[in-house]
């Protein structure tokens, strides 16, 4: 399947002087100007007497070192752990998914969007999902002691990765690989990002894919939300991700009615017994058979990298 490239532009002129950062941060600048002095934590590029310009790289060890510093450690154990992190930290894509928990944790949001992009850009939609974000974003989410009000670190990846399969999905190729058959994804909200994922690679292929939620918005259940949705004609495949019994009969009710073709994703996934529905536990595997189903002729060598 073709890479999602992700065109980037230009690098502008970022350096920020002192007092943008200690704005921005909520430190003074004096103190900046200690830890400069102190431990190191100053712009990493300044000529000797000119005036202090901190790059983005700077900023991000900064918000580091106050991270750990409110989280309790004394300044200088604060300052080495910055310093040893930002040494470990990408210059383009992540290695592993601690390589990412690491930039979301710097709480550089432009950052994180370069980092996923360069992901994707060398790796594929599928790919930097499987391997880089959903693992970090499991460790995020399962680290003790919370997270401080209003900075969430699992919110900002999700929401920085959304952004970049937004980009994704408008570079697709503008004349369709396959034919433009109709693919209902139906999703809970534990597996949005997952299904937004899925629907950008099978969109890579010329599909139209549609999210639709499993939630009881409104009084309204999956059953009529699909019902509204296939007014525009039964699609040839539809893609659940969700889980537990009030899944299962969804997918029951809507394959006894349409006998649409239908492919359960995750381990989580219930069982359904019927020659209609397949299961499949990875997303890289939901596109795979996805496009088996849709477009047997498709060049498949790429999948697991869209």
């Amino acid at each position: 399947m073709p890479r999602a490239i992700i065109e980037q532009s230009a690098l502008a002129d970022r350096s920020r002087t002192v007092s943008s950062v200690s704005d921005e941060l909520g430190v003074s600048a004096s103190t900046l100007r200690t830890w400069e002095r102190r431990y190191g934590l100053g712009p990493a590029q300044r000529e000797a007497g000119a005036r202090r310009r901190y790059l983005p790289e700077d900023v991000e060890r900064l918000r580091a070192m106050i991270h750990h510093v409110r989280a309790g450690l004394p300044a200088a154990e604060a300052a080495k752990r910055a310093l040893a992190e930002r040494a470990r930290l990408p210059q383009s894509g992540p290695d592993n998914a601690a390589q990412l928990r690491t930039v979301v944790l710097a709480d550089d949001y432009e950052r994180l969007e370069e980092v996923l992009e360069s992901a994707v850009a060398s790796h594929g939609l599928v790919h930097t999902w499987s391997r880089f974000v959903e693992p970090a974003l499991k460790s995020l989410r399962s680290a003790p002691g919370g997270d401080p009000v209003g900075s969430s670190p699992a919110i900002m990846l999700v929401n920085a990765f959304q952004r970049v399969c937004r980009c994704a999905y408008q570079s697709r190729p503008t004349r369709a690989l396959i034919g433009g058959d109709r693919v209902a994804i139906i999703s809970d909200s534990l597996h949005e990002t997952a299904a937004q994922v899925i629907g950008v690679a099978l969109a890579w292929y010329g599909c139209d894919a549609r999210m639709l939620s499993s939630e009881n918005y409104g009084g309204i259940s999956t059953t009529e939300r699909f019902r509204e949705y296939v007014r525009g004609g039964v699609p040839a495949l539809t893609v659940v991700l969700g889980c537990g019994p009030e899944c299962a009969q969804t997918v029951e009710n809507l394959v006894a009615r349409y006998g649409v073709p239908t492919i359960m994703v995750g381990a989580d996934a219930p069982e359904i017994l019927s020659p209609q529905v397949q299961r499949v536990r990875t997303i890289s595997a939901c596109v795979e058979e996805a496009l088996a189903l849709l477009a047997p002729q498709a060049d498949l060598e790429l999948v697991g990298r869209s």
